[in-house]
């Protein structure tokens, strides 16, 4: 009989996304995850858009898509918060780290803690 357990990881702790500029969480190997996922998301100024990226090396990194449209997206428009908890869709892979995006608005402090279920 399989259990499962919640993970908590910080990925990004007070890293600083300057206007208009682009930063990259610590990355995590994934196997573990079940496919239940979250993430807690705080800043400080500014609006910022957070994505899962890919990779199966660990080196390489990629934005998911599928034919038509982009996955891996966890939530756009997130202006300053003392933290707000995104449950989404995960793109499976090897290794995940997340893209943060910041939309020409103002520098920010961003801090990410990925949540998760994995099975023991």
């Amino acid at each position: 009989m399989s259990k499962s357990i919640i993970n908590k990881q910080v990925l990004m702790n007070g890293i600083t996304v300057a206007k208009a500029g682009t930063s990259y969480s610590t990355a995590r190997r994934f196997w573990d995850c079940d496919g239940s996922v979250a993430v807690l998301i705080a800043s400080t100024a500014g609006s910022i858009t957070v994505s899962q990226q890919c990779s199966i090396d660990n080196i390489s990194w990629f934005d998911p898509i599928t034919a038509t449209e982009a996955i891996g997206v966890v939530d756009t428009d997130i202006t300053v918060t003392t933290g707000i908890y995104v449950a989404y869709t995960p793109v499976l892979a090897d290794y995940i780290r997340f893209k943060v995006v910041e939309a020409n608005i103002a520098e920010t402090i961003v801090t990410l803690t990925l949540v998760y279920l994995a099975a023991v």
